[in-house]
């Protein structure tokens, strides 16, 4: 028998000690090339403990998805009732231009002992997914936008940000690099011109200058009819179509014969198919034949990778589609969908359970990667019903079924589908509390209730994380030991009650003033990206939706008391026939929703030229000094740069801060124009000072309460 201390005794050195090592001498591992320290034993990209195995984007929802397998039963800093350790990735987007740091999502792992699950397999790999939601660059469908994603896996290290690292090699971790498929943006009147071949710079009269970037509301294109499926596939111009663009025909009609195939058949109706098929040089025997002998087709696409998001608790798929044709149509068309399909035994029966169903559209895109395009569903799970307390680890069984053009089976789910394949991996339940029938609020502006002090000061307590964002995303980026306010839409979120109603009351406490009722519309958007309006019901009751039909778990979505006072939040839970069953107490939530400002007096945002005054000319190599203020009661971070950024210059001293500056007329600030060789150019140039505040603002990380200010300057070349 292999007991832990045997195991422990098989650890490396550089795995326990890892961060010890680290802080003796930062490139122990020899991961830092140009670092001044020596290496003393280099470790570059080890995945025996994880790795990252797939990347996939859902094109609907914007969100990147990282798969990481977690191999063993230690090496991750103790058990699940212990801290453990975290596993980071880092996104990269490079649409042509160059790597554009796309930010950073993390999960917390643990040793976890070896088991057998029912059919005798082992456990290992556990495999965990990493969400991260990003805001992509677009272009018409004309013009598929596929960028290059990059994903850096680090265990204990965060990889760090900024375009410049995104070389960066991990120790505990590896790089992979995928190609994903941009949503297209509607199209606009300049895409016509472009279209047209008329120049898009080219001006225009006023009142057609304003409307050249307007959307145009175009309807959904009908899917393909066969006689168009056969002129792209099979006829092509002048009956040829090129070899690269030749589909099967078992495949481009297989939306039309797949009833036939389901038993769904209607003599008459099969007759008349049957001819149109001759008609335009299709046999259906043959057809029907090539499907009967088509089962697992991975040719075209490919599920890769199935687990769980341990932070949001939801399931992804991840698959990868390989072909520039064979999916129904380009971007600009209706094309086809991937339909995945997942099922679980969340108590180890080896009894599967059917979940839910995603759909993720894909098209022909001619100028397809040579590695494919990599794709992600979603498909939201409620876990409260299976928690188990940490000390005793809750181990899953899910299983996940890709099928294109239609839904796999959600009855058999051992069912193979025609084109597709299936997968079955472990994950681990995170461990809390089972279920139970109570009023509850978990989530108040992005962050747990439990990281809020909702009794006092409605102010997030110091080192607040964001829920569902994993590890080290922090209420405040720069300075996590501060509490922050609340600004702009505070959403509130828990886990569904199901079968059951409830009602939201808000207080202004600083005012003083009566109980309002939250009865706006919530906006709720589901696995498969449908965004709707839930309403409430008679006498301002919600119904609780499950999480399939809501994604984000949103009690409610319109919250945005406006000014900077403390409020307080409510719940009440009903029956599903309106019987009062309890409330929450009372959270409070203080607001902070104004940004440094140019305007009020004193200033709490300026900057300015002392040593010769504002918009003056400086010679080359002058020392330019100022004063600048950047103040708010709840200050977060300022920013002193130099533009044009183009010009490479001198960046200002002191470049960057945590702690306000002094009332007006503030710090001193200098630029030296010639402390570098080579000078400054000479140029007109502007000092931008940028600040925010810590405030939480739509309840997402990273957006805050934001002003900017600038003075410029204009240097000139020295006389000779």
């Amino acid at each position: 028998m292999v007991t832990k201390t045997d195991v422990i005794r098989e650890l490396e050195k550089e795995r326990i000690e890892f961060q010890k090592l680290l802080t003796v001498n930062p490139n122990y591992f020899g991961n830092l090339p140009e670092s001044p320290y020596k290496p003393v034993k280099k470790i570059i990209g080890n995945t025996k403990y994880e790795e990252l195995t797939c990347i996939g984007f859902n094109p609907t929802l914007n969100q990147l998805e990282a798969t990481v397998p977690v191999k063993l039963p230690i090496g991750y800093s103790g058990g699940l009732c212990q801290s453990g350790s975290t596993e980071y990735v880092r996104f990269f987007i490079d649409y042509g231009d160059g790597w554009e740091d796309a930010g950073m999502v993390s999960v917390n792992v643990h040793d976890i002992p070896d088991t057998k699950d029912c059919a005798q397999a082992p456990d290992k790999p556990y495999v965990y997914v990493l969400t991260q939601p990003i805001e992509p660059k677009r272009d018409s469908c004309g013009h598929p936008m596929l960028p290059k994603v990059r994903g850096i896996l680090s265990w204990n290290a965060e990889p760090p940000a900024g375009t410049a690292n995104a070389n960066w090699p991990p120790v505990w971790g590896n790089v992979l690099d995928r190609h994903i498929q941009i949503k297209p943006r509607l199209s606009r009147m300049i895409d016509i011109a472009r279209y047209l071949g008329i120049d898009p710079k080219i001006k225009l009269p006023p009142d057609l200058e304003v409307i050249k970037y307007e959307p145009i509301p175009l309807p959904d294109p009908p899917p393909f009819a066969i006689k168009e499926l056969v002129q792209l596939y099979h006829q092509g111009e002048g009956g040829k179509v090129k070899a690269s663009a030749k589909v099967e025909p078992h495949r481009f009609t297989f939306a039309e014969v797949q009833p036939a195939l389901a038993g769904v058949v209607d003599q008459q109706m099969l007759v008349a198919k049957i001819f149109e098929f001759k008609e335009f040089g299709l046999d259906w025997s043959s057809i029907i034949g090539a499907l009967e002998k088509t089962k697992g087709d991975i040719t075209y696409e490919e599920l890769n990778c199935l687990g769980l998001d341990y932070n949001r608790e939801w399931l992804v798929g991840t698959f990868v589609v390989k072909k520039p044709n064979g999916y129904s149509g380009s971007l600009c068309s209706k094309g086809s969908k991937e339909y995945v399909t997942f099922w679980a035994d969340w108590d180890n029966t080896c009894k599967w359970t059917y979940v839910g169903t995603a759909m993720v559209p894909v098209y022909d895109i001619a100028a397809i990667p040579a590695g494919g395009l990599h794709y992600a569903a979603i498909m939201p799970v409620d876990l409260s019903a299976y928690r188990q307390s940490c000390e005793k680890p809750k181990i899953g069984r899910v299983r996940a079924v890709l099928s294109w053009s239609v839904p796999p089976s959600n009855i058999d789910p051992d069912a193979i589908p025609h084109w597709g394949n299936r997968i079955d991996t472990h994950i681990q339940i995170k461990p809390g509390d089972q279920f139970e029938i109570a009023a509850k609020i978990s989530i108040i502006g992005g962050i747990g209730v439990a990281n809020i002090f909702t009794a006092t000061t409605g102010m997030t307590k110091p080192w607040a994380p964001f829920a569902g964002w994993g590890p080290g995303v922090f209420a405040d980026p720069w300075d996590p030991t501060r509490s922050c306010p609340f600004g702009g839409v505070i959403h509130l979120q828990s886990d569904p009650v199901p079968g059951h109603k409830y009602k939201l009351w808000v207080q202004n406490v600083t005012a003083g003033g009566p109980e309002i009722q939250l009865t706006d519309s919530v906006w709720v958007t589901d696995h498969d990206g449908n965004s709707s309006n839930h309403l409430a019901g008679p006498g301002g009751m919600f119904d609780y939706l499950p999480v399939s039909q809501n994604l984000f778990s949103m009690l409610y979505s319109q919250w945005k008391p406006a000014g900077d006072d403390l409020w307080q939040v409510r719940l009440e839970l009903f029956t599903g026939g309106g019987v009062l069953l309890g409330s929450t107490p009372w959270n409070r939530v203080q607001l902070d929703n104004t940004a440094p400002s140019t305007v009020s007096s004193p200033p709490t945002l300026d900057i300015h030229i002392d040593s010769g005054g504002d918009c003056k000319d400086f010679m080359v190599g002058a020392v330019v000094k100022g004063r600048f203020v950047a103040r708010d009661v709840h200050f977060g971070h300022y920013a002193l740069s130099t533009l044009p950024a183009s010009m490479l210059p001198n960046a200002p001293a002191p470049s960057s801060g945590n702690t306000q500056t002094a009332p007006f007329p503030g710090d001193e600030w200098s630029l030296d124009t010639g402390d570098v060789a080579p000078d400054m150019a000479p140029c007109g140039y502007v000092v931008l000072l940028q600040a925010w505040d810590r405030s939480i603002v739509n309840s997402h990380p990273n957006l805050h309460n934001y002003n900017q200010d600038d003075v410029g300057f204009c240097l000139r070349a020295a006389n000779k």
